[in-house]
């Protein structure tokens, strides 16, 4: 080898090391700022130059592996999900408290229950009256508190879904930005490498959002997508919109149809046309699937059960069953029930066989008093085996009886006989039909002569009586934030002793109170699935203190599990993470290992130029 070839080689080894250091150099001066990943001189970067190698260009590049990278931005999503519904779900847990806790709704209804059994010993006594009132006071305020609580969240949820759609928007015009960059270096001069650092790092922060799956290009930019399939982003960005509302109560949900929607939606025009991207179920995970979740589905479940709790517990305390009259008219016969005190939303219940087939058929007659409700599904009670009809009784009764006939088997013959009372008779002689029951469930609207049960819980300010009328958007809904202790028994607490005016109900009488504790805690009904406990197939059924405690079980069951799942997720996430940086970090020993190894090259390459030049000058002097 020539000595000029072996100055070459010795520059070439000189300009390779001296890149190499700069390039460790970078790498332990970066070894602890997040998402920067260790960066190396391939192969293809250095060119043949005689026995040695010199540096092409400054391309350094990554040590990435993609597969591995992808499932940390899916388990990024998962785990953002699941950090939102923790984090709510705890609140959740310390709201409903456990069921022996006596705080909890379920304790304040056992102390509803304590206090009337005090009554029962004691019925003329003003002071336990009073703590009657006190406590019902108790628990309907609970019910109202935790009712706002509830729709807090839902709105905390709402903001929060705006916020994190101004973070995806500020993430996609960066990830853009950053792809024009990195297409426009494409020829080699330069290193896209910081730069496809800053890109993911947008990425991650985007895929702890909303899942995403992004795609690379053949130009160096990369291609993201909702994991449905639409495109947030390349060279250009889209623009997210959230149309987030201000105020959300029991009633606020979330529709495709925009009519019907009152709660925000997150859309993104494409060609001209507003797509929404949460109908197209762009959010499945992320926070914003968290938040979703949160608003639509989890709280709008707990804000069910508590207005069937509320719901029951006004119902327990004031439904009154009125059997129909038996009556025979010639052939014919059946039940005579009296209407007068229905109110809407209760119901008649009647049983009749017709042969063939033979085999006895429930019926659940609803009061109802706009058109418009009509006609009602079989979902409208609890009741998993009737048959649901709707009647608007806000109508002559010759058309309540029109409209019952229509409704029923022509071998079930309807009438009016008088007044408010309806007849269902069998068909007679012809022997193919059999009415074997008709009662009525009737809500007492008072408290004097209508039985031992009274209206001891009313709906709002207004003190309307509670009777689940399925009106409009129903009663029920929202009622938890509504309830409250009638007026009329604050301002007489006598009446939850009193019932009867003729004669009159003796001031140590405890038939109402012995009454009212077993509604409480003794007396059984079925509680409506749409609260999530209990199935279609099978309803709860218990007392009203039973269905406090177990929907405190239930929630107290939810929140486990989200911790689980919460505590496994961050666990695969934190794992997957671990395996990605020790492939992709910089390991600051190794980097000062390989640091020694080439000043030592360069070192010896530069003694080598020291030798040559040793070398020539020996030669000039032999040529003199």
């Amino acid at each position: 080898m020539g000595l000029f070839s072996s100055i070459n080689v010795a520059l070439s080894g000189i300009r390779t090391s001296q890149a190499s250091i700069d390039l460790v150099s970078r790498n332990v001066a970066n070894a602890n700022t997040p998402g920067y990943t260790k960066k190396v001189l391939p192969q293809e970067n250095l060119v043949a130059n005689g026995e040695g190698y010199g540096v092409r260009s400054q391309g350094a590049v990554r040590q990435i592996d993609l597969f591995l990278q992808q499932q940390i931005r899916t388990q990024n999503a998962t785990a953002g999900s699941l950090d939102v519904l923790n984090h709510f779900m705890q609140r959740v847990d310390a709201m409903f408290g456990a069921p022996e806790d006596e705080t909890s709704i379920a304790g304040k209804i056992d102390e509803l229950a304590a206090r009337l059994q005090e009554l029962t010993t004691d019925p003329s006594s003003a002071a336990v009256r009073q703590a009657v009132l006190n406590e019902a006071d108790q628990t309907a305020q609970l019910l109202n508190s935790m009712t706002k609580e509830v729709q807090q969240m839902r709105l905390e949820a709402e903001t929060n879904i705006a916020g994190a759609v101004d973070d995806i928007n500020a993430l996609l015009k960066s990830i853009a930005d950053i792809n024009t960059q990195v297409s426009q270096r494409q020829d080699g001069s330069l290193s896209t490498a910081d730069l496809e650092d800053q890109r993911d790092n947008a990425i991650n922060k985007l895929s702890h959002l909303m899942d995403i799956r992004v795609v690379s290009q053949d130009d160096g930019s990369v291609s993201v997508f909702t994991s449905s399939g639409f495109l947030l982003a390349d060279r250009f960005a889209q623009e997210l919109d959230f149309d987030a509302r201000t105020s959300v109560d029991p009633s606020s949900r979330y529709s495709n149809d925009p009519t019907e929607r009152t709660l925000g939606t997150i859309s993104v025009n494409s060609g001209g046309v507003d797509v929404d991207l949460i109908a197209a179920g762009a959010f499945q995970g992320g926070k914003i699937g968290g938040f979703l979740e949160i608003r639509d589905e989890t709280m709008v479940e707990m804000q069910a059960q508590l207005d069937e709790l509320a719901a029951g517990l006004a119902l327990t305390m004031s439904e009154t069953t009125v059997d129909g009259e038996a009556v025979t008219v010639g052939a014919a016969s059946g039940f005579d029930i009296d209407t007068a005190d229905m109110l809407l939303g209760n119901k008649i219940h009647l049983n009749y066989t017709v042969t063939p087939p033979g085999t006895p058929t429930q019926v659940s007659i609803v009061a109802v008093n706009d058109p418009a409700t009509l006609p009602l599904d079989n979902g409208a009670t609890a009741n998993p085996d009737d048959q649901v009809i709707g009647i608007n009784f806000n109508q002559p009764m010759a058309n309540i009886i029109a409209d019952l006939q229509a409704a029923l088997p022509p071998e079930v013959v309807v009438s009016n006989p008088a007044g408010d009372t309806i007849r269902f008779l069998d068909d007679g002689g012809a022997g193919t039909s059999d009415i074997n029951a008709v009662s009525a469930t009737v809500t007492a609207s008072g408290f004097m002569d209508q039985g031992t049960g009274m209206p001891m819980f009313v709906d709002g300010a207004s003190n309307t009586i509670y009777s689940g009328s399925l009106d409009g958007q129903t009663q029920k809904l929202g009622f938890a934030g509504r309830i409250q202790v009638n007026d009329a028994l604050k301002a007489d607490p006598s009446l939850l002793v009193v019932y009867e005016s003729a004669p009159a109900t003796e001031a140590g009488d405890n038939t109402r109170p012995l009454d009212l504790i077993a509604r409480l805690t003794e007396n059984d009904r079925a509680y409506h699935p749409d609260s999530g406990i209990g199935g279609e197939a099978a309803p709860f059924t218990g007392s009203i203190d039973a269905f406090a405690r177990r929907l405190i079980s239930y929630q107290g069951s939810q929140v486990e599990a989200v911790a689980r799942d919460h505590e496994t997720s961050t666990m695969l996430r934190d794992t997957l993470q671990t395996r990605f940086d020790d492939g992709t970090g910089v390991n600051v020993d190794e980097e000062m290992a390989n640091l020694l190894v080439l000043q030592n090259a360069f070192a010896a390459n530069a003694r080598v130029i020291t030798v040559v030049q040793e070398l020539f000058q020996t030669l000039m002097m032999i040529g003199r």
